[in-house]
């Protein structure tokens, strides 16, 4: 097993952390929506890094991976920034 496999394997349970929270959550935000796309298309990106180490799937397969990775990661990022500011009951405060 490769450490980008690991790395694919740790971004998924974090993945299923935030998606979780999401859910969980009382109300929904486009913060919290962004935390979540944002780990999801870091996952992708591993998911990427993994196939090309292991040799999966076709080459076109491992673009689209890596193409929809870098998407779900900047479309995550922008949702960040743009609502940073907006982000209520302590979601950025770690502490509660």
């Amino acid at each position: 097993m490769t450490s980008a496999l690991l790395l694919a394997g740790f971004c998924a349970a974090m993945t299923a952390v935030a998606v979780g929270r999401l859910l969980a959550g009382d109300e929904l935000t486009p913060y919290q929506g962004g935390i979540a796309l944002l780990v999801l298309g870091i996952t992708l990106l591993a998911g990427s890094w993994s196939a090309i180490r292991m040799g999966w799937s076709t080459e076109t397969g491992r673009a689209l991976l890596g193409a929809s990775g870098v998407a779900v990661a900047v479309v995550g990022a922008v949702l960040l920034a743009r609502y940073w500011g907006a982000a209520t009951d302590g979601a950025r405060d770690p502490t509660r």
